[in-house]
C-alpha cells in the first residue's frame, strides 16, 4: 500500500483544533481515494501545575534530611521520625556503659549543594508513633518532640560513598539510661522499650539552603549500610582480645519512619495554592509548569478538543498518538540530570487519580527522554504514547473531562523537580500529534 502527500485541507475544531498539518490518501486501488490518513497536531493545549493535599512518605526506606532554596519552587525541608527496638535486650551484669550514637548511612541521594555545612539535631519523640488516621504518614504529618537536643552533627555531606555514613553523639544521661534499664531487667522487650522511650527525630538546620540527603532506613538488623542507633559497652573479659560490645536499635517497622516535607511557595510565582484543585495555568507561571516529588507540586495537561476528532467523519479511527514536551533549557545539567522516564496518570476536573496511563496492550506508559545530539542539549524532550488515551475519549459516550497528571516515578521518597516548558515564543509548546484514519 502507498502512501502520498496530495494536499493542505483546513479543518475547524470549534476553534480548539487548528489546520490539519497533512493529509494522506491511500492507493489507488480504494475506491475514489474514500480512505485518508490525516496527522494533525494543532490542538488547544491547557497546561497547569497543580498541588496534591499529601504524598504517603512512610515506608519508603528512607530517611530525608535537610533544607534547600530553589528559585522557582522556593524553600523546602524534610525532617524525619522513626521508631526504634531492637532485636534482644540482654547485657550482662558485668558489663559497663560505654557511649550511644546515631549512626546515619548514605543510600546516595542527594539533591542541592553538598558542599555547605549542613547541621543535624537528635530530638527525643513524645508521642505514640502512629498516624491520625489510616496506616500511614504524609509528607504533611509530624509527631510531638521534646524541645532539649540529645545530639547533634555539623558536617561536610559526602553522599556519593556509599560506605561512608554519619555518627551523632548522644546524650550520655539518656544511653545510660537505657543501659540501666536493659541490665536490671526492668526493659527486657520491645513493648518496654517503646514504653520508655517512644522515638527519635532528626531535625536539619533550615536557616540557610543547603541540600537534601537520603540515609538507608531498612528493618533489618544485619543489613550492610543501614542506619541505626547504637549503645556501646564493654565486658572485661581475660578470654577475648575485644571487650567491645553494642546494641543495635533499627527501625521496627517500614511504615513506623515517615518525613516531614515542608515547602514555602510564598515568595514564587505559584504562591497561594487554594487546594488540589486549585490549577496555576502556564501563562500565568512565565509559560511553564512544575512536577516536584517529595511536596506534590504537580504538572497537568488537559487537551479538550480530542473529542472533536469524532465529528471529523462517521468512519474513522486513530493510527496512533503522541505527546510532546521540552524542559525548560537551564533548569538541569550534570548535577541535575533529568530522569530518563515520567510517570503519567489519569485524572478527573478535580485532579483525582483514576488511573496510571497505559498503552493499548495495557503496560504502563511513560514519557520517555529523547535527549539532544548537540552539546548544548536544545531539542531535548519528552515523548508520550497517548493513542489508548486519545480513544478511550473518543469513544466514551460520555464526556470524560480527563487530563493527564505528569510526575517522578519515585515521588514519595525524594525532592526531585523539572520544568515544563510550554511558550509560543520559543516555539516550544506542549504538543499531541494524531495520525489518524477515516475510511
Amino acid at each position: 500500500m502507498r502512501y502520498f502527500i496530495i494536499s493542505i485541507i483546513s479543518l475547524v475544531f470549534y476553534a480548539s483544533c487548528a489546520t490539519d498539518n497533512s493529509i494522506y490518501e491511500v492507493g489507488d486501488d480504494f475506491i475514489e481515494n474514500n480512505i485518508q490518513v490525516r496527522i494533525i497536531d494543532t490542538f488547544s493545549i491547557k497546561a497547569g501545575t497543580f498541588k496534591i493535599d499529601s504524598l504517603i512518605t512512610s515506608s519508603t526506606n528512607r530517611i530525608l534530611l535537610g533544607n534547600v532554596n530553589d528559585i522557582s519552587l522556593g524553600s523546602l525541608s524534610s525532617k524525619s521520625f522513626m521508631q526504634l527496638t531492637a532485636s534482644n535486650y540482654v547485657i550482662d551484669s558485668d558489663a559497663v556503659y560505654d557511649s550511644i550514637g546515631m549512626i546515619l548511612n548514605y543510600d546516595n541521594y542527594y539533591h542541592g549543594d553538598t558542599t555547605k555545612i549542613q547541621t543535624y539535631k537528635l530530638h527525643r519523640i513524645l508521642e505514640t508513633v502512629e498516624p491520625e488516621e489510616g496506616d500511614s504518614f504524609y509528607n504533611t504529618s509530624t509527631l510531638a518532640y521534646d524541645s532539649q537536643t540529645l545530639g547533634e552533627l555539623s558536617f561536610t555531606a559526602k553522599p556519593n560513598k556509599s560506605t561512608d555514613s554519619l555518627f551523632i553523639k548522644m546524650d550520655n544521661t539518656l544511653g545510660k539510661e537505657i543501659f540501666d534499664k536493659i541490665v536490671d531487667n526492668d526493659i527486657n522487650n520491645s513493648d518496654d522499650f517503646l514504653q520508655f522511650f517512644k522515638g527519635l527525630a532528626i531535625i536539619p538546620n533550615t536557616t540557610i539552603g543547603s541540600h537534601i540527603l537520603g540515609f538507608n532506613a531498612q528493618t533489618t538488623e544485619n543489613t550492610t549500610g543501614n542506619s541505626k542507633m547504637r549503645l556501646y559497652y564493654t565486658i572485661d573479659d581475660d578470654d577475648s582480645e575485644d571487650n567491645s560490645y553494642y546494641i543495635d536499635f533499627i527501625i521496627s517497622n517500614a511504615a513506623k519512619q515517615f518525613n516531614e516535607i515542608n515547602s514555602d511557595l510564598s515568595n514564587t510565582v505559584l504562591k497561594g495554592f487554594i487546594d488540589s484543585e486549585d490549577i496555576k495555568l502556564s501563562e500565568d507561571t512565565d509559560n511553564v509548569i512544575y512536577a516536584q516529588s517529595g511536596t506534590g507540586i504537580t504538572a497537568r495537561i488537559e487537551i479538550p478538543s480530542i473529542k472533536k476528532l469524532s465529528e471529523l467523519y462517521e468512519n474513522a479511527t486513530t493510527l496512533s498518538a503522541e505527546l510532546t514536551f521540552n524542559p525548560l533549557e537551564g533548569t538541569y545539567d550534570d548535577n541535575k540530570p533529568l530522569p530518563e522516564a515520567l510517570s503519567i496518570y489519569i485524572v478527573d476536573q478535580k485532579n483525582r487519580i483514576i488511573q496510571q496511563l497505559t498503552t493499548v496492550d495495557g503496560d504502563a506508559s511513560y514519557a520517555i527522554l529523547n535527549k539532544a545530539d548537540d552539546e548544548f542539549e536544545a531539542n531535548t524532550s519528552y515523548s508520550i504514547d497517548l493513542s489508548d488515551f486519545v480513544e478511550q475519549i473518543l469513544f466514551s459516550e460520555i464526556d470524560l473531562n480527563y487530563a493527564l497528571m505528569i510526575q517522578f516515578t519515585d515521588y514519595t521518597s525524594n525532592i526531585n523537580s523539572v520544568t515544563i516548558e510550554n511558550n509560543p515564543v520559543t516555539n516550544n509548546e506542549i504538543k499531541l500529534s494524531v495520525k489518524y484514519l477515516n475510511y
